[in-house]
């Protein structure tokens, strides 16, 4: 009788370490053995230039069933304009399927705001750098710095505006409008959203959109 008592016993842990066992595979895992609902962090950090790895994990998150939320993790100063669209747009599609919150960490600026404002909801610290509405294209002309090295450029190109902001001479006055035509209509595309992001008229947003920066008390305010 106590062998089969002993036996017994055994038995009982073995089974009650298989239940615990389950139970936290259960728990734990990412996949088919999930039990509750999930909320999904994706991170969105340095400068933004290649927005292939977000893009693909929010497509991903977006398919997936057990992921009712996702979290965009914002640590970033901003960057190049086309990637900075592709995220937003990915975001805006995603909203159709999720809730997506953006939380802004150190700094979400300029790119990185652009990301930001196609979320429900954006959540920053009181001392989050943030804003940064705008656009910028920056050369310079070394023209006067080679020639006292004895050193001089040449251009070979297929037409007018080919080599605009060349280094090797000034720029001329119809350049410069040029590539302020271009940069003024990227920024209205970036006032747009911002503006459609959070309901608000065009032109109270671009009365905000000179480049300044905000802490996130004040971008609250």
């Amino acid at each position: 009788r106590e062998g089969i008592r002993n036996l017994l016993a055994a038995f009982g842990a073995v089974f009650i370490g298989i239940i615990a066992l389950s139970f936290l595979i259960a728990v734990l895992s990412d996949d088919e053995f999930g039990i509750e609902d999930k909320v999904a962090i994706v991170e969105l950090e340095g400068v933004i230039t290649d927005p292939a790895e977000v893009s693909r994990q929010l497509r991903e998150l977006g398919e997936r069933d057990d992921v009712k939320a996702i979290v965009l993790r914002i640590d970033s100063p901003g960057g190049a304009v086309g990637p900075s669209q592709e995220i937003h747009g990915e975001i805006s599609r995603m909203r159709k399927k999720k809730t997506v919150v953006a939380s802004m960490g150190t700094i979400a600026a300029s790119g990185g705001y652009y990301t930001a404002v196609a979320a429900e909801k954006i959540v920053a610290n009181p001392g989050t750098i943030t804003g940064s509405i705008g656009v910028i294209v920056e050369f310079i002309n070394a023209q006067e710095l080679l020639s006292k090295i004895g050193l001089q450029g040449y251009v070979v190109k297929s037409g007018k505006y080919k080599d605009v902001g060349s280094p090797l001479r000034p720029m001329e006055k119809d350049e410069k409008e040029l590539l302020q035509g271009v940069i003024n209509d990227v920024n209205n595309q970036f006032i747009r959203a911002v503006a459609e992001g959070w309901n608000l008229k065009v032109e109270d947003v671009a009365k905000i959109a000179d480049g300044r920066i905000f802490t996130g008390a004040q971008a609250k305010e």
